[in-house]
């Protein structure tokens, strides 16, 4: 199942791609430490780039390599935004099909995992390109969201936000994972339940040193489908409101437009009054977009 990643730029993906010489890049040398050998690196720099730039890392999808989720980015403006505002696009590739979010090494900071291969591109291309540490996003769709809630557990302090888009709660897929088919049924299922305060625990055991201020979330998810089923994104609301501290009723729910659909949005505002937003449910297919803020910092 996937999804495309036109909504998560909202109105600068209808800016149109300005000719240029900037292309895929790939794959890059000299970023990894010896993480799973699987995993390779690709990015895309635009021809002018910001000062101080901002990073987005793009995982892909299940059966999906850079390449196709590039091209998707591309037609659906991402590509044009990073032209326009000079941003990078790190995209990691795995050609062990899905990522691997199940195990304790990817599920461990610095634990040898896929999360540590792409934390490492991440460290890479700040390092390469004078990129702004303080301006790391994430996004992906299907096994690419699953990384997403991964890395924001595995990695906090390297993310300013993510969006995922039909995902499962950092921890799920540990539940009865198994490595040979990457497939962990009861959390497909939506048969993983937890209090918020026992997910936010998985989540905060993940990365125990950390103490430090958490990115912002987005959730989406299909009320329709039939793969991963939406009750995860039930239990990852549970998750992170009580990893990012705020109350488990939202603030205010509203309807919105977006793509020719209704959706349900619900929002939550942490205690310095930043608007947070977390998962609103589209009617019909998918549900709408999850927000959730960092504590006051």
């Amino acid at each position: 199942m996937r999804y495309s990643l036109v909504p998560l730029l909202g109105s600068c993906l209808l800016i149109a791609s300005p000719a240029g010489a900037a292309a895929l890049a790939g794959p890059i040398s000299g970023w990894a430490s010896g993480v799973p050998s699987y995993v390779s690196m690709y990015e895309y720099v635009p021809d002018k780039l910001a000062t101080n730039p901002p990073i987005l890392v793009v995982a892909h999808y299940c059966s999906g390599n850079a390449s196709g989720v590039f091209g998707e980015a591309k037609t659906g403006g991402i590509v044009a935004a990073a032209d326009q505002y000079g941003f990078i696009l790190v995209l990691p590739q795995t050609s062990n099909n899905c990522w691997d979010v199940g195990s304790t090494a990817s599920l461990t900071h610095d634990g040898g995992g896929d999360t540590q291969a792409v934390a490492e591109q991440v460290k890479y291309a700040l390092t390469k390109h004078s990129a702004n540490p303080n301006r790391v996003y994430i996004t992906g769709t299907s096994s690419g969201a699953m990384m997403t809630e991964a890395m924001l557990a595995v990695y906090p302090e390297m993310f300013k936000a993510g969006a995922e888009f039909s995902g499962v709660p950092a921890g799920c897929w540990a539940v009865g994972y198994s490595a040979s088919n990457q497939w962990s049924g009861s959390c497909a299922g939506g048969q993983v339940s937890h209090t918020a305060q026992e997910w936010g625990d998985l989540v905060r055991k993940m990365d125990p040193g950390y103490t430090g201020p958490r990115a912002r979330v987005q959730l989406w998810h299909g009320l329709s489908d039939p793969t991963i089923s939406p009750n995860n994104q039930t239990e990852a609301i549970k998750e992170w409101t009580n990893v990012l501290g705020l109350p488990t009723s939202p603030t205010a729910t509203t309807n919105v437009s977006l793509s020719n659909h209704q959706w349900t949005r619900q929002t939550w505002q942490d205690s310095c009054g930043a608007r947070c937003s977390t998962p609103g449910r589209r009617r019909t297919a998918r549900t709408a977009p999850t927000r959730t803020s960092t504590p006051c910092t």
